[in-house]
């Protein structure tokens, strides 16, 4: 039995409104119908894709997959809006990004060549231990997060690799260590993160973003596992001896919220955040 699009997005309705009457009324359409569309959409599927939780009704693994393929149908529909759109036709609105650790604010000079393509649009660089949290908080609309995985509740995709190595300034003494603050480590108990976790040797220097650990290890207050793709064109930088774990592996995922819909803008921005990440090692967003 094929799958019907129509009854995708009505189970995407129900899932952001929270239950069939709430959905049906958003969709115009009477309760039985949406439940009807409902129950022919997990025949089609084979699957259960709602689940009862001490919290109320929720998506199952399987209903969370059927986010993902909705939520990725419609950035592709608001892309061909845009597309097709007369030129005096301009996306626009409020951009709220997070970025683990910092990241977003890193990379915020490789978004000017998105904002001069869309002048219409603000952008908000939301400050975030961990953007996963603040994506499922509702504090942003787009996340930048380090993880070795894709959360499974979020829809997104791998844009690039955070691969780590050991790095001091050139000529200091590297007996020191640059590392996260606590409550960095706290948003943070990955592998990547406990890589720059605080031991008991005491002389360190503590930081709490990927930039001021950057510029900490510039500026020769110690070593640290920085971000190699950045730290390896720092000529001030050398890098040390050492290899970080396999377990230490991440990438960085632009992340948003399967169950919410996804704004013109806000698809536009997740379309060209590849480009933005390497614009900000080239020069160019």
């Amino acid at each position: 039995m094929a799958i019907e699009w129509d009854d995708v997005r009505v189970f995407q309705s129900a899932v952001r409104a929270g239950d069939y009457s709430t959905a049906a009324r958003k969709l115009d359409m009477d309760r039985t119908t949406v439940g009807r569309r409902f129950a022919r959409l997990e025949r089609a599927t084979g699957r259960s894709l709602w689940e009862q939780a001490s919290a109320g009704y929720r998506p199952t693994e399987a209903g969370r997959a059927v986010l993902r393929a909705a939520a990725a149908m419609e950035r592709a529909m608001a892309r061909l809006d845009r597309d097709l759109a007369p030129a005096g036709d301009r996306i626009g609105g409020p951009i709220r990004v997070a970025g683990t650790a910092g990241l977003a604010a890193l990379l915020l000079p490789a978004f000017g060549a998105f904002l001069d393509r869309h002048p219409a649009v603000s952008l908000e660089v939301v400050g975030a231990r961990d953007a996963i949290a603040a994506i499922q908080q509702r504090q942003a609309d787009v996340g930048l997060a380090i993880a070795r995985t894709k959360p499974r509740d979020l829809a997104g995709e791998r844009i690039g690799g955070f691969g780590q190595a050991l790095f001091a300034r050139r000529g200091a003494d590297p007996a020191r260590a640059v590392v996260w603050g606590h409550a960095m480590m706290l948003a943070n108990p990955q592998p990547w993160a406990r890589l720059n976790a605080k031991d008991d040797a005491g002389r360190c220097v503590e930081v709490d973003g990927i930039a001021a650990l950057h510029d900490a290890v510039r500026a020769g207050l110690g070593r640290a596992w920085l971000w190699e793709r950045l730290a390896a064109r720092d000529p001030a930088l050398e890098r040390l001896p050492g290899t970080a774990p396999a377990a230490a592996a991440a990438d960085i995922w632009v992340v948003h919220r399967a169950d919410l819909q996804v704004e013109p803008a806000v698809a536009a921005l997740i379309e060209a955040m590849p480009g933005i990440l390497a614009g900000s090692f080239e020069g160019e967003g």
